[in-house]
């Protein structure tokens, strides 16, 4: 995963597709082991460092796979806070944090109606 700040990467560039597409990773991705219960908080702070670093043109068409990678996360992790806190820890404030800063980065990537 991307990891650091850093400079802005256009959401169509094959290292954010990849960034993006290993986040759902079961073993390796934040949202993959979020499934599982497993909530890892340095992946989850490489997740929303990477969306912080996204960047798409005024008018620019959406990439195809951007969109499906990025659509469904805020639904997802908001399903995924009860799963992690069960799984112990009392992680369910930090989940339920990182589940909101998903939400309004990918409102602020993606639009609202």
């Amino acid at each position: 995963m991307v990891c650091g700040r850093g400079p802005e990467m256009k959401h169509s560039e094959p290292e954010v597709l990849e960034a993006l597409d290993l986040a759902w990773d079961p073993e390796a991705g934040v949202l993959g082991k979020m499934r599982a219960g497993d909530y890892d908080a340095a992946l989850a702070d490489g997740y929303l460092e990477l969306l912080d670093r996204i960047e798409i043109g005024e008018g620019e068409p959406l990439h195809p796979d951007f969109v499906k990678l990025l659509w469904f996360a805020p639904l997802f992790c908001e399903w995924q806070i009860e799963r992690c806190a069960e799984s112990g820890g009392g992680l369910d404030r930090e989940v339920s944090s990182f589940s909101n800063r998903v939400c309004d980065r990918v409102m602020e990537l993606l639009g609202v109606p």
